[in-house]
């Protein structure tokens, strides 16, 4: 075990090491006894001398003086934590990432997307939380493929959950769905329709096996076909789009009460959600405004003064906040809680699967957009972790080979046990490099804790019967910073006159694209019926999902001009020489 100053240099440790002796070191049940009984009945194996307190202080003096020059330990990937560090660093690496893994199906099965009932989505929640916990473990477990050079996970804390980059593409399809009539309305109701979500996710099961493939292809080359120039775009225009969908439902849903921001004037959605709902009200009522503004000052109150054992976790605090104003005013009905089972499992709810040749295109874009953005994770991940990352030993390659492959698996997975792609996740790096721990034992722990919390089925249920209001100021912040992850990776570009032509001419469509989202919608013939029209439908989400464009244009743009010779190494050389700056780049993907 090392110790890391404020500079983050490694210098000598003053702190009992926690590592066993070679002599310790072995397999079979007699070694894990040895564990256990080193865990749960000696106090270094319990408590060790990990200062604690420091975890629970606030940021805020009198009390943050005496750590404010603290020198904090720094734990390998393999090195043994004492039992209760393991347990509340895991427990703060499952909060970080609650937010991300359950947004996504709150959108795509939600108003916004499938619209399927309640159940259904509390059900689709808690299969997110079980398959990230399940394919997390493994992911930083890391296992080689028998007889081949090659691994599946990273062996480091590189956890997993739902992608964003999805979400996107699934409300662009189902709104097409509605719109010609395979999902029905009725009065002008939209009516759950988990047909097409099981097309979607068994699109989707296939074409990720795409990604398993390219995944083989060496980490280097991968970067020089979609570079930095590309990522920063294509994340600036998901953030965009997906800010959109969060603001909207911060003022109160957008589903069908929203109406284009017109308020309906009269029917079952004149008010938000509807009028069935607790305490409804116009879209954009104060009291809407307010309740997801209390999740966002709790949000920035957390970062500021918090706690460092809560300040990853600042965006759940800000849904606890806003989950008990809700409850005390009257905007949350308990019915949907209650009638939650005790426990639940993956493949409890099933949708009839099915592959719909329109998803294809736009499903590869989101495929190579997620394996760009998990390349940059894992390396990310990699840093913070004390992994040498400028090194020829090629352990790095193989930990990002690892992770890209683990990917496309886990993505396939996922869709067959009913949930969307599962993809590599950044916002723990934030963690790890807060705290200083980055042995698999808190990873572990925190797989067990989002097992746990999907398992038990009303907590998602709780999620489900949160107020729109409250879901959208959580939302509205993990988006943003998406579009700032994608600043933050264009800001290593060179400015030349060749990057600065590519990035206006992409960005011109996929701008176009989120700020009139309909402009393309009639471009195209509908109705025609067979195959054809399938492949009209497959342009058409590309063309509705603003990031899409994006990527398509820029890397023809980036393939045919020449590089301009700057004398700095161009383009690729400065990306190259940055290669960690593509971290965080999955939504809620907060990066310290």
């Amino acid at each position: 075990m090392a110790v890391i100053d404020a500079k983050e240099e490694v210098v000598n440790s003053p702190v009992t090491s926690y590592v066993p002796t070679e002599g310790s070191v072995g397999k079979g049940w007699f070694v894990a006894w040895e564990e256990i009984k080193f865990l749960f009945t000696t106090r270094e194996g319990l408590l060790g001398n990990y200062d604690y307190a420091w975890l629970l202080t606030p940021d805020v003096p009198p009390f943050n003086r005496k750590y404010k020059d603290r020198v904090k330990p720094f734990y390998g990937i393999d090195e043994r934590i004492p039992l209760l560090l393991t347990l509340l660093l895991g427990l703060q690496h499952s909060l970080a990432m609650v937010g991300g893994v359950v947004t996504p199906p709150l959108l795509i099965a939600g108003a916004s997307g499938a619209n399927l009932n309640a159940e259904t989505v509390a059900y689709l929640v808690s299969a997110s939380l079980i398959l990230s916990g399940i394919f997390s473990f493994f992911q930083i477990m890391r296992f080689k493929v028998f007889n081949t050079g090659f691994y599946i996970g990273t062996g480091m804390i590189s956890v997993v959950g739902e992608a964003f980059a999805v979400v996107p593409i699934a409300q662009a399809y189902f709104t097409g769905q509605y719109e010609g009539g395979r999902c029905s309305t009725v009065n002008g109701v939209k009516q759950p329709c988990p047909e097409a979500y099981g097309s979607f996710i068994g699109t989707v099961a296939v074409v990720m096996l795409f990604q398993v493939l390219i995944s083989l292809i060496k980490p280097r080359t991968l970067m020089k076909i979609f570079p930095n120039l590309v990522t920063g775009m294509v994340l600036l225009c998901i953030g965009g789009g997906l800010v959109a969908s969060g603001v909207k439902s911060w003022a109160g849903g957008s589903g069908p009460c929203e109406a284009g921001m017109a308020r309906p004037e009269s029917g079952f959605f004149k008010l938000c959600p509807n009028i069935k709902a607790p305490e409804p009200r116009p879209w954009g009522d104060p009291s809407f405004i307010g309740l997801g503004f209390s999740v966002y000052a709790t949000i920035l109150l957390v970062e500021l003064f918090g706690a460092p054992l809560i300040r990853n976790c600042s965006v759940v605090a800000g849904l606890l906040v806003g989950a008990i104003i809700s409850a005390a005013t009257g905007f949350i009905d308990s019915k949907t809680i209650t009638a939650a089972p005790s426990g639940t499992f993956v493949w409890v709810k099933t949708f009839p699967l099915s592959v719909d040749g329109s998803l294809v295109l736009p499903l590869l874009a989101c495929c190579i957009t997620t394996l760009v953005s998990c390349l940059g994770d894992v390396i990310a991940t990699a840093e913070v972790s004390g992994i040498d990352i400028d090194g020829t030993s090629g352990d790095l390659d193989t930990r990002v080979q690892g992770g890209l492959t683990a990917d496309g698996i886990w993505s396939v997975l996922a869709a067959l046990g009913t949930c969307t792609p599962l993809v590599c996740f950044a916002q723990n790096n934030g963690v790890i490099a807060l705290t200083g721990c980055a042995s698999r034992r808190a990873g572990y722990a925190c797989c067990f804790f989002l097992l746990l919390a999907g398992i038990a089925s009303k907590f998602g249920a709780s999620l489900v019967a949160l107020p729109p209001s409250v879901i959208g100021g959580m939302t509205t912040f993990l988006f943003t910073t998406i579009v700032v992850s994608g600043l933050r990776i264009l800001s290593t570009v060179t400015w030349n006159r060749r990057n600065r032509f590519i990035i206006t001419a992409a960005l011109a469509l996929g701008l176009a694209d989120l700020i009139v989202p309909d402009w393309l919608v009639h471009l195209l013939p509908t109705g025609k019926g067979g195959s054809l029209q399938g492949f009209y439908d497959g342009i058409s989400v590309v063309i509705r999902t603003a990031y899409c464009l994006v990527a398509i244009v820029g890397v023809l743009l980036n393939w045919i001009i020449p590089e301009e010779n700057t004398g700095d190494g161009g383009l690729l050389g400065s990306e190259t020489s940055n290669r960690g700056a593509i971290a965080g780049s999955e939504p809620g993907r907060k990066v310290d």
